[in-house]
Formats: structure tokens, sequence, C-alpha cells
């Protein structure tokens, strides 16, 4: 049986998936958390592209 690249990615995909799941239900109080801070990074960058965008014109 050979191993393709692409059962490898599924493989791998559902590893991730399974141990995020285990973070969420593991800890969530600090899921949320991240969450909430990945949140509020890409908020910031969006408010700071805008922000340059307004200076071009």
């Amino acid at each position: 049986m050979a191993i393709t690249v692409r059962s490898m990615q599924r493989v791998v995909g559902l590893l991730v998936a399974a141990l995020v799941l285990f973070w969420i239900i593991d800890s969530p109080t600090t899921a949320a958390a991240t969450v909430t801070n990945i949140l509020a990074i890409l908020g910031s960058i969006a408010e700071s592209f805008v922000e340059f965008v307004r200076a071009l014109f």
C-alpha cells in the first residue's frame, strides 16, 4: 500500500482536529481566551490596513 500525499494530509488534518477538540474540551476558558486574542489581533490588522489605504487617498 502506497502512502500518498493526499492520505497524509487527511491523517494530519484529522490529528490536528482531534487535538484542537481535546484542547477545547480540556480547557474551554483558555481556548476562548485564545480565540478572543486572535480575533483582536485580526481586528487590529484590519484597522491598520484601513488607515493605510486612507493615507494613500
